[in-house]
């Protein structure tokens, strides 16, 4: 049986309800992300393998997966012949990571790692928020922004917020296009 969902919160009730060999999921879903799923699903389904196929993900979401025990993780720049593949190999009781993936997280274990507040920072300054209001965003004061952000400029290595921009989208900490 074969059940595609519109997000993630159907994702768990089908999974829970059918208990499938196999869940193919996207890392981006409305109502639940990947991760969710996965974690939720898991505690209805135990014998249900995980495939994350997703077009877009940050390296810090990628290692998540991977320490959360996921089956197996594409990124949608394979070839529909590697998806089956990896989808078979999934099934079979393996783990597949492909090769993009590995080229992310061998990139995140190069850069220095953030704490959550401070990628939770680049990500308020990724969508143009000030000092001011990405304090009043995080809930934090605007002192403990600006604190972060120098601790992330000084990790990546950045002058200036372009250059720490540009520094977390190639380490994979931002996915320009969850920032629309």
């Amino acid at each position: 049986m074969v059940q595609t969902v519109a997000n993630g919160i159907e994702a768990i009730a089908a999974i829970r309800k059918h208990r499938p060999d196999i869940a193919i999921l996207d890392y981006n879903m409305p109502g639940a992300n990947g991760l969710e799923v996965l974690l939720e699903a898991r505690r209805w389904a135990p014998e249900t393998r995980f495939l994350m196929l997703t077009g877009s993900m940050q390296a810090q979401m990628l290692a998540q997966l991977v320490e959360a025990g996921i089956h197996g993780v594409m990124l949608k720049d394979g070839s529909e012949a590697e998806v089956v593949d990896a989808v078979r190999q999934v099934r079979d009781g393996k783990k597949v990571i492909s090769d993009s993936a590995r080229r992310m997280l061998a990139a995140a274990g190069e850069t220095a790692a953030l704490t959550d507040r401070e990628l939770a920072v680049v990500q308020a300054i990724a969508r143009g928020h000030s000092n001011i209001s990405a304090a009043a965003l995080l809930g934090i004061s605007a002192k403990t922004v600006d604190t972060h952000r120098t601790n992330v400029m000084r990790k990546l290595g950045a002058h200036s917020t372009a250059s720490l921009l540009l520094s977390a989208v190639r380490a994979g900490l931002l996915d320009p296009d969850s920032l629309r």
